[in-house]
């Protein structure tokens, strides 16, 4: 089989149908839909702090966009949310997604200690390093909270901090047991993949060593960018040994080998 699901995508910034049809002439086989959930206006209350993409939706029009995309076409498309993993909030957060049936749901970790993680900070070299230690406490703390059926981006922090820790092939290893232990899948990101793909490499290594499930997720905020590094994602995989992915239908976990 080829690598023919991606598990990672928004509609923000255009439709389900628009990412739904873009999967199918891509010929993937599944497409898992997962808005941010500060996109919704439920949700704004708790996280206006945090930037928005696109226009603000409810969670009932997300959920039968993403619905009827998949009836219309037909096409199999998974609901799934992007949730922010924000310790002080997180049960008022997880509160807002219970009256749907998600698929999957994935936890993020996009801010530590009120910092963005996305956006450079002013911090010394040492205090750089130590940031990236706190994101990967974060990063645990999401992979043992229950919440999520995989964690997105873990290195999501290259993007702004390149100076990693000594430790940083440690703290993968760490990072990747906990989520083996918990039966959480650690995510290869597109995006993350193109941009720098010498630390995902070495996050791929990691969930090799600790046989940690994969998802595969483009990242897709356009239909153009659906599948975006899929043929790297699955080289990649296949070179550090790893031939089998996880995706989620209600909430349940499914194996597929590529």
């Amino acid at each position: 089989m080829t690598l023919d699901t991606d598990f990672h995508s928004h509609v923000s910034y255009t439709s389900a149908m628009q990412m739904a049809q873009s999967a199918r002439t891509k010929g993937l086989r599944v497409l898992g839909l997962s808005e941010h959930i500060t996109q919704m206006s439920e949700s704004r209350p708790l996280l206006e702090h945090l930037p928005l993409e696109g226009p603000i939706m409810t969670f009932p029009a997300y959920v039968e966009a993403v619905l009827a995309a998949a009836q219309a076409i037909p096409f199999d498309v998974r609901l799934g949310m992007e949730v922010e993993f924000i310790p002080e909030k997180n049960e008022r957060i997880q509160a807002l997604l219970q009256p749907y049936n998600w698929d999957f749901l994935i936890g993020s970790v996009h801010e530590v200690d009120g910092l963005s993680i996305e956006v450079k900070q002013d911090l010394t070299r040492e205090e750089c390093e130590d940031f990236w230690l706190r994101y990967f406490q974060a990063l645990r703390q999401a992979v043992n909270s229950g919440y999520f059926s995989l964690v997105s981006h873990p290195v999501r922090m290259r993007a702004s901090n390149p100076h990693l820790p000594a430790t940083f092939d440690h703290e993968l290893e760490y990072l990747a047991a906990e989520a083996t232990r918990n039966n959480v899948a650690l995510e290869i990101n597109g995006s993350d993949l193109l941009s720098y793909p010498d630390v995902v490499r070495r996050l791929a290594r990691a969930c090799a060593a600790q046989h940690t499930p994969i998802s595969v997720g483009s990242d897709a905020h356009y239909p153009a960018e659906v599948a975006q590094a899929h043929q790297q994602s699955a080289a990649l995989l296949h070179e550090v040994g790893i031939q089998s992915i996880r995706i989620w239908k209600q909430g349940v976990a499914e194996e597929y080998s590529f």
